[in-house]
């Protein structure tokens, strides 16, 4: 396991990979939570689906004037090199969203390996009734506003930390 790590969270627009309305990003250093980082993101293609809303509660009122991903990762592209390992609860969802706003936009990266806390938390916690971040959360007493990217992200890395732990 790690101990430096950018727990990462994206909500999506549609049914494409590519379009992330929204990230939120907790970078560990040591085991400690040392920066929280969220945005707003314009996606691309710009529409939304009626059921990626009703999940996140995103609507394209909220993004029409939100930086693209290109402008969002020229922020935050260093973060990515100075950590061990990215860290997602369904990390495949996760990394899928992230390559695909990359390759979008045309952005050669580093990417470190990820972990799936989903995963992590199926195999350390085998008798939990599912491994949905909600209910890993609840069960570890992490506060979590569920499909905000930002507390998405913080849980995500708070479980990272106590299934280490185990």
């Amino acid at each position: 396991m790690t101990d430096n790590f950018i727990a990462l969270d994206f909500e999506t627009a549609n049914k494409y990979r590519s379009s992330a309305c929204s990230i939120g990003l907790v970078i560990v250093n040591n085991g400690k939570i040392t920066k929280e980082w969220s945005s707003f993101i314009k996606p691309e293609p710009f529409f939304f689906s009626y059921w990626s809303t009703a999940i996140h509660g995103i609507t394209p009122d909220m993004v029409a004037e939100a930086p693209v991903f290109e402008d969002i990762w020229s922020l935050i592209d260093s973060w990515f090199t100075q950590c061990d390992a990215i860290v997602a609860h369904n990390a495949p969802f996760d990394m899928g969203v992230l390559r695909a706003c990359l390759e979008r936009a045309q952005i050669a990266s580093y990417l470190p390996d990820s972990i799936c806390t989903y995963q992590l938390a199926r195999k350390k916690l085998p008798f939990l009734r599912n491994h949905k971040l909600n209910t890993v959360s609840e069960y570890f007493q992490i506060p979590l506003n569920h499909h905000d990217a930002l507390s998405d992200a913080r849980a995500a890395a708070e479980l990272m930390l106590r299934l280490s732990e185990i």
